[in-house]
């Protein structure tokens, strides 16, 4: 009886330290080297977390200046399509969920069967910023 309470004990104890690390990423910026510096630190911080068993949940948030990193680039802009790749990485290999805001889509003239698959959309970026904040998330604005 005293193994199983022991076990029972440890076993909670290691359930309670395995705490998941919850970030949104909110991408608003328009300078694309900058964007693609700060989708380069997503995914080290994504394999850092991974590497040490942490469980994590991340959230990209797209809007404003950003916006077009949505949609994917195949054009002779190389960051752009450096962008594209990685943002394919972060959701195939670290399930990263990316959101593009639906109301910059629709100013950009975006539209949303235009997005890849591994992009979706959220009607408003700012409230679903705010949401993800109640529920744990740290924000971490790339403006």
């Amino acid at each position: 009886m005293r193994k199983i309470v022991l076990g029972l004990l440890i076993g909670g104890l290691s359930l309670w330290g395995a705490q998941t690390t919850r970030a949104v990423f909110d991408c608003a910026a328009k300078d694309m080297k900058f964007v693609a510096s700060r989708m380069f630190l997503i995914e080290e911080s994504a394999k850092e977390l991974k590497a040490k068993n942490v469980p994590y949940e991340f959230v990209l948030t797209i809007h404003s200046g950003c916006t077009p990193i949505a949609v994917e680039e195949e054009g002779d802009d190389e960051v752009k399509r450096g962008i594209s790749q990685r943002l394919k990485k972060l959701h195939a290999e670290y399930g990263v969920k990316i959101e593009a805001c639906e109301i910059a889509l629709e100013r950009f003239g975006i539209e949303k069967n235009d997005l890849p698959s591994h992009v979706g959309s959220v009607r408003n970026s700012i409230t679903r910023v705010i949401e993800l904040q109640n529920d744990g998330y740290a924000f971490i604005p790339y403006h």
